[in-house]
C-alpha cells in the first residue's frame, strides 16, 4: 500500500514552462547576453539551475557570466507576483483526496526554497508534510537525499512510500533508496526513454496515476 507520497514540483504538480521561460530571457536580455531564442522551450526545464542555463547557452563558459545570470534569473523569478505558471489537470483534486484518506504528501523539488515557498502559498499547497528544496539545508542536496531524509524523519516504510515525478532523477533516486518510482509522463523533455527505463510505474495523465494509487491504497 502506499501511505507516503512524495511529489517533484515542476512538471509533476504544476506547469511553471511558460513562466520560467520568460524570466530567463528576462535574465539573459538584463546580463546583455544573446542567446538563440529557439533554445527556449520547456524541454531545457527540470535539472537545476546552472545546468538549465548551459543547455540554454551552450557556449557560456564565463562562470562569472553564468553566475550573474543565475543571481539576476532569480531575482525576477524569486519575486514575481504575476507568476502564470498552472496545475496539471485533476492534480488538485488528487491532491485533496490524497489528503482526505490520511495519505502522507511531501514535496521533493530542485526548485530553490524561496520561489518553492512562494509558489506553495500562491496555490495554497497545504496539505503537505514537509517541502524539501535543494537548498533546504544551507547547501546543495539531491533527490536521493531529500528521500532518505524524508523516511528517516518521518520513520516511513519504505514499501509504503512512492515517488511521483517526470524527471529520469526523480524515479532514478527512488530506486536508489528502495522505494517505488512513478513517472509522469505529461512533463518536461521529449525523451521519456530513460524515465521508462528506471520507473516501477508509468502514467500517461493524473487521471491515470489516480487509478494506479486508487489500486495500491485506501483512497477516495
Amino acid at each position: 500500500m502506499f501511505k507516503n507520497v512524495i511529489f517533484d514540483l515542476d512538471g509533476t504538480l504544476i506547469n511553471s514552462s511558460k513562466e520560467v521561460l520568460i524570466c530567463f530571457e528576462k535574465a539573459f536580455k538584463k546580463a546583455n547576453y544573446k542567446i538563440d531564442k529557439s533554445r527556449l522551450t520547456p524541454n531545457v526545464i527540470g535539472p537545476p539551475l546552472k545546468e538549465i542555463i548551459k543547455l540554454i547557452a551552450p557556449d557560456l563558459t564565463d562562470e562569472n557570466v553564468l553566475q550573474n545570470i543565475v543571481e539576476i534569473f532569480r531575482g525576477i523569478y524569486d519575486n514575481d507576483e504575476n507568476d502564470i505558471s498552472e496545475f496539471y489537470p485533476g492534480i488538485m483534486e488528487l491532491l485533496n483526496c490524497l489528503q482526505a484518506s490520511c495519505v502522507k504528501l511531501f514535496i521533493a523539488t530542485y526548485k530553490p526554497d524561496k520561489p518553492t515557498v512562494r509558489i506553495v502559498k500562491q496555490f495554497n499547497l497545504n496539505m503537505f508534510e514537509d517541502i524539501y528544496t535543494i537548498d533546504k539545508f544551507g547547501v546543495n542536496i539531491s533527490k536521493v537525499d531529500m528521500i532518505n531524509d524524508i523516511l528517516k524523519k518521518y520513520n516511513l516504510k519504505k514499501d509504503h512510500t512512492v515517488m511521483i515525478g517526470d524527471a529520469p532523477t526523480d524515479v532514478m533516486a527512488a530506486k536508489e533508496t528502495g522505494i517505488t518510482g512513478i513517472g509522469a509522463l505529461w512533463g518536461y523533455g521529449n525523451d521519456k526513454s530513460k524515465l521508462k527505463e528506471f520507473s516501477d510505474y508509468v502514467v500517461n495523465d493524473v487521471f491515470e496515476l489516480k487509478s494506479l494509487l486508487i489500486s495500491h491504497s485506501k483512497i477516495c
